[in-house]
């Protein structure tokens, strides 16, 4: 949800203080437990549900978020997208062909550009948060009668520092970042850059709070004072989004728990406003008038369920053209969510303030000219568009790789050891591995705190035959994370490759030792019984490979390979 600032005609008076009720959307608890304090309710049910003592695993959780609270939180907008006449009428043209258009878009790229897929995603998803949360601010605000411009300049920055910030300074957020650029074809960054680009991101963010706190002292002096919820609301939120960033090891986890609260918090905005909407206005559809109304508040969470289950079914689905048609929707759904936000609540806008149970007196914006209007937005977006089709052009006369046959590259050549130093036989992959080689190199010196990035790229030195800068390189990454049983695993597995067996037994059992999960213990078992294979041990090997199965019963037919390939 976007805001804009509001301007009022003339400044509030400032003998009468605005009463504690009139400082809420709804009232104190329910916009406390579905709004301002949402965190303190999930984050405990997040790490509870993860910890050992229940055990779900953090895929799993990621799963159902994913579906039931992320894809299930785009139908409120759609609704009202959709069924609001009046609105409707206001941006015809948007919502027919934004729909097809970006349907259309998912399958090249999906296909052939997922890199560049992903980093439209994640850029669009941060900018969307944290505009959700300066448009809360702006609401809060605006129902003491605080709506200096100064004021909403700072909140929106104190959002922008708050929001990106962390993801550079979270080390595997950051790769992911400078995963995605490179990917796309994007320039090098020197990977002398990163660090002080973060001190640089970590300054302005100090600034901007201190800024901010001066704003907001000299707003209260003047006697338009902020909102105190607004106060606990911007803590709340951007404590939340630095919490999940940099204090929870599994991303998943991470992105999981601020989704609860995001979702959480614009299912009740949006119940809010459309409640107050059907009240007020006549243009509404049935089906709007039908579901929001007092007592049909399970019926919304129901249908919100039941469109959420879309992106818990498709994954599912074994078929790939299916398959294909579901992650379409899919996409479309998340990108019109984010698109869509952008203007229908704008709360510049009367009937929006109406809704929202704003100051009337506020001056408000008239909706522009839909013809001007209409222009204006498509000049804004016509340099992604054009982009995107110049893209898809060259898809056409030059046929880059696929998606999947990057990932099979990756997962051959990044993801685990080889074994030996044979290349791909084409040379479009031969190329694109160079290049992702390249790139796996540049990150890693770039990001010296991100495990996962170091231990990737001594991968690769080691399938590119450069096994010891390999062994040197993981020898390193275990004296600053001794516990990380991934970089045991392939350091012993270089030193089975190359005929080292007391060593290659030695790191293989640090591996099984410092293994917290059942993936890690079955691929040290498995490499346990490989060594016993290539020692001529069976008994040793037969109970290895049992132990790996039982935590990992898919590895069955890669056993029965290796047991082929070594007798």
């Amino acid at each position: 949800m976007t805001t804009a600032t509001i301007h009022p005609t003339s400044p509030p008076p400032t003998s009468a203080a605005p009463t504690a009720a009139r400082r809420w959307i709804v009232n104190s608890w329910v916009d406390l437990a579905l709004i301002v304090l949402t965190p303190l309710i999930a984050a405990p049910a997040v790490l509870i549900l993860s910890s050992n003592w229940v055990g779900v695993k953090a895929e799993t959780i990621s799963v159902i978020v994913a579906a039931f609270f992320a894809t299930g939180h785009h139908l409120p907008g759609l609704m009202r997208a959709y069924g609001d006449r009046e609105l409707f009428e206001r941006f015809r043209w948007r919502f027919l062909l934004a729909p097809p258009l970006v349907f259309l878009a998912y399958f090249p790229l999906h296909t052939y550009h997922f890199d560049l897929y992903r980093l439209i995603i994640l850029s669009w998803a941060t900018w969307h948060g944290l505009m959700q949360l300066y448009g809360f601010l702006r609401i809060y605000d605006a129902k003491v009668g605080s709506t200096s411009p100064a004021t909403a300049h700072w909140d929106w920055l104190v959002c922008l520092c708050g929001f990106v910030t962390p993801q550079f300074l979270r080390p595997d957020m950051a790769s992911s970042i400078l995963d995605h650029w490179y990917a796309m074809g994007a320039p090098a960054i020197p990977p002398w850059a990163l660090t002080p680009l973060r001190w640089t991101l970590l300054a302005a963010s100090i600034v901007v709070v201190i800024g901010f706190a001066l704003n907001t002292f000299n707003q209260s002096q003047r006697g338009v004072k902020p909102n105190p919820i607004k106060l606990m609301m911007l803590i709340s939120g951007i404590g939340t989004w630095w919490f999940a960033m940099l204090c929870i090891e599994n991303l998943l986890l991470s992105v999981a728990l601020f989704d609860i609260c995001h979702d959480v918090q614009y299912l009740a905005i949006v119940w809010l406003f459309n409640c107050r909407r059907v009240t007020s206005n006549d243009q509404l559809g049935r089906f709007m008038k039908y579901v929001f109304r007092r007592g049909m508040v399970l019926l919304y969470l129901g249908l919100i369920v039941a469109y959420g289950s879309i992106g818990f079914v498709a994954p599912l689905v074994l078929d790939r053209t299916v398959n294909g048609i579901f992650m379409a929707v899919l996409f479309a759904s998340t990108i019109l969510h984010y698109y869509y936000d952008g203007f229908i609540w704008k709360v510049r806008e009367k009937s929006n303030q109406t809704s929202l149970g704003l100051n009337q007196r506020s001056q408000t914006v008239a909706p522009p000219q839909r013809i001007a209007g209409d222009f204006t937005h498509l000049l804004k977006w016509a340099p992604a568009l054009v982009g995107l089709a110049l893209l898809f052009a060259t898809d056409v006369s030059d046929s880059p790789l696929t998606t999947e046959q990057k990932d099979t590259l990756s997962q051959v050549y990044s993801r685990g050891l080889t074994g030996s130093s044979l290349l791909p036989r084409t040379d479009k992959e031969r190329e694109w591995l160079y290049s992702h080689f390249k790139t796996t190199q540049s990150i890693a010196a770039a990001i010296p705190d991100d495990r996962k990035i170091q231990l990737r790229a001594a991968i690769m030195l080691a399938n590119f035959g450069s096994n010891d800068d390999a062994v040197r390189k993981l020898e390193q990454l275990l004296q600053q994370h001794a516990d990380f049983a991934d970089a045991y695993l392939t350091l012993g597995s270089i030193h089975l490759y190359r005929g080292n067996m007391d060593q290659a037994a030695q790191y293989l059992q640090k591996s099984l030792s410092a293994a917290r999960t059942e993936k890690e213990r079955a691929s040290a078992n498995f490499k346990l019984g490989e060594l016993a294979l290539v020692q001529h041990d069976s008994a040793v090997a037969d109970s290895r490979f049992a132990e790996a199965l039982h935590d990992n019963p898919k590895l069955d037919v890669s056993i029965q390979k290796l047991r082929e390939t070594i007798h």
